[in-house]
């Protein structure tokens, strides 16, 4: 499954999160991403901690933090998820070309920073922590 595939079970997909951690494994090209998800239909500010494995990582990259944020963090981060655009990303396409076939590009918007991570993979699983 892609990351656009798990998040339509999700009341808010993955608009409104707060991503907690983040760990890659470059060699045997995994990722693990644990997030708070709003989970709030019908009830507001209700979230869930939730686990997104990636498997078949081919490509991760952060952009750097826009130069007037403060670099200091919290418990959580506030992301939201998208559909990787070639104007978020300038030059996707000629990245598509180069990640193994079958592979999905997705971004999470990190508010506070006011930047993206982009990441392609083969494979996404979610689940409940």
């Amino acid at each position: 499954m892609t990351i656009a595939e798990l998040e339509v079970k999700l009341p808010n997909g993955f608009h409104d999160s707060y991503l907690v951690s983040i760990a890659l494994d470059f060699c045997a090209g995994t990722c693990r991403i644990e997030l708070d998800v709003d989970y709030d239909d019908p009830d507001p500010e209700v979230f869930r901690r939730m686990r997104l494995d990636l498997k078949g990582l081919s490509f991760f990259v952060i952009d750097p933090p826009a130069m007037q944020t403060s670099l200091l963090f919290g418990d959580t981060i506030w992301a939201s998820g998208y559909d990787t655009t070639e104007k978020i990303l300038p030059g996707l396409e000629t990245y598509r070309n180069n990640v193994p076939v079958g592979s999905f590009f997705y971004s999470f918007f990190l508010h506070h920073s006011n930047c993206y991570i982009h990441l392609a993979a083969k494979e996404a699983t979610l689940e409940n922590v």
